[in-house]
Parts: structure tokens; C-alpha cells; sequence
């Protein structure tokens, strides 16, 4: 099977009766070694910085599907879908800005490597898993049983082909590029594709609770705290 035709979580691979070269080994029987190579060397932080890249991305392409979508219906002027949208594009825009934050921050580490901020890219982290799912529940209520209702490429070359034609067609755009929309939208909200995707997305760096427990003891709370302190000794 080609690997093109899968993505990181699509398969598992089971090594039976493998021949180890050992001479190439450079770790072995030291997993409390393993366990904190990948943050000592600050591997961690590059990582979360290329995924930060990806769901700006992904937002970004979130946002594109939604103004289309109103846009093609005319709906782009009405206040209620503004306000759904809007909601992912600051969403799209948090993403941008703790990317922006991080980059902006960014240090030369003990091994001479620049390095970005790691507090932006650990909430970008932190966020995006809860972001994701509310953009597709969004896109799901914008698109509406339209997301259901869409014909097929065959449609447009059977017996129903000039009903498809006509019915199908939006304000602002005919009916095949209106099937092709609605059903990228579909693939994204309601597909077995799509719903992977959003579950992929909630558990991507591992459960949400151990996430947010690792940001919480990363954080720098004593210099918050010191300033409730002083604030507290001039009473």
C-alpha cells in the first residue's frame, strides 16, 4: 500500500521477527532518557510551532468554505451568519496571533538554536482542540440539510441533470459549482472523513485534561502571584 493514501492515524503497523540493527541504536533501556529527550532538546517546541503553522491553515481554510458558502447564497449580508463566521475568524486570528507571539519571542537556546516562545505555542495547543469541533458544529449550522440534500457528479448526466440544473442553483453561483461547494462543506461536517477529522483534532496532542494540566504546572505563576502580593502589602 502506498503511504500517500493514508494519514499519521490511519493504520497500524506490526513488527514481527524483525532484524534490529543494533549497531545503530543509541538508546536503549533508558526510558527515563527517552522521556525527556524529545523537551530537552527542545524537539517539543519546534514540533508544536510546524503544528501551530497547520491549524492556522486549517482555521484559515474554515473561514474560506464559510465566506463562500455566504456568498454564494447571498447570506453574506445578513447579520446572523456574520456573526457565526466572525466567531471562526477570531478563532483563525487567535491561532495567528500566539504563532506571531511566539516567532516574535524567539531565542537563541543552550545549543545555539533560535528557538520560539514556548508559552504562545502551548496555548495554541491547548486551544485549537476545543476551536476545531466548534468550527465544524458552525459549518454544520450554516450549511443546514443543504449539507445533506446535495446531488452527485452522476446527477448532472442523468434523466435529472435539468432539474439539478435549475433547482440547484444559488444567488450567486450555478448549480454544479454549488454541488461542488456543498459537498467539500459536507466532506468537513458530516462525512465519516469529517468526523474523524474532529476527533483527530480533540485528542491530537493526547487527552484534554492531561493538556491542560501540563499548561498549568508550565505556567509562570509566581511572578502572578507576587504581584497580588504586592498589591496586598501596600493595604
Amino acid at each position: 500500500m502506498r503511504s500517500s493514501r493514508y494519514e499519521e492515524m490511519d493504520a497500524v503497523v506490526i513488527f514481527d521477527n524483525v532484524l534490529v540493527p543494533w549497531e545503530r541504536i543509541f538508546m536503549y533501556g533508558e526510558p527515563n532518557l527517552c522521556n525527556q529527550a524529545f523537551g530537552a532538546t527542545n524537539a517539543v517546541v519546534h514540533m508544536a510551532h510546524q503544528v501551530a503553522c497547520g491549524k492556522l491553515a486549517k482555521a484559515e481554510f474554515m473561514v474560506g468554505i464559510m465566506c463562500a458558502i455566504a456568498k454564494a447564497t447571498g447570506r453574506d449580508k445578513d447579520l446572523a451568519t456574520k456573526g457565526m463566521i466572525a466567531e471562526v475568524m477570531m478563532m483563525a486570528e487567535t491561532v495567528r496571533a500566539l504563532l506571531f507571539s511566539a516567532e516574535q519571542q524567539a531565542h537563541e537556546d543552550q545549543w545555539s538554536n533560535f528557538t520560539p516562545l514556548r508559552g504562545p505555542l502551548d496555548t495554541s495547543r491547548n486551544l485549537f482542540p476545543k476551536m476545531y469541533p466548534r468550527m465544524v458544529e458552525i459549518m454544520q449550522l450554516l450549511g443546514s440539510s443543504s449539507l445533506m440534500a446535495t446531488p452527485t457528479e452522476a446527477d448532472f448526466s442523468n434523466d435529472m441533470s435539468a432539474d439539478v440544473e435549475k433547482y440547484f442553483q444559488l444567488t450567486h453561483m450555478d448549480s454544479r459549482d454549488r454541488v461542488a461547494l456543498y459537498r467539500l462543506a459536507h466532506d468537513i461536517a458530516v462525512s465519516g472523513f469529517g468526523n474523524r477529522q474532529a476527533l483527530y483534532e480533540r485528542f491530537f496532542f493526547g487527552p484534554p485534561h492531561i493538556m491542560s494540566s501540563v499548561y498549568f504546572d508550565s505556567y509562570d505563576k509566581d511572578s502572578k502571584i507576587a504581584r497580588v502580593d504586592a498589591l496586598l502589602a501596600q493595604a
